[in-house]
């Protein structure tokens, strides 16, 4: 339920640098870097398991996931 909340909350802001996820859990070719709502964690096509993370979101940049409150992966 909270990741419901979480991505409607983000999607209904109006924000164009947010989008939803491909049907497969990749992101749309303008929006690379996605989003897990549970973990509040971003990852970028160069860390370590973008591949297979499945995005519940997804950004245009790492600037704008962060500036949604997510943060960047560990490693």
């Amino acid at each position: 339920m909270k990741k419901i909340i979480i991505m409607s909350a983000l999607l209904l802001s109006g924000c164009a640098h947010i989008s939803l996820p491909n049907f497969n859990g990749s992101c749309p070719h303008d929006y690379p870097v996605k989003g897990n709502a549970n973990s509040g964690i971003y990852h970028v096509p160069a860390s370590p398991y973008y591949i297979q993370t499945i995005a519940e979101l997804c950004f245009d940049s790492p600037s704008e996931a962060r500036r949604r409150g997510f943060v960047s992966t560990k490693r």
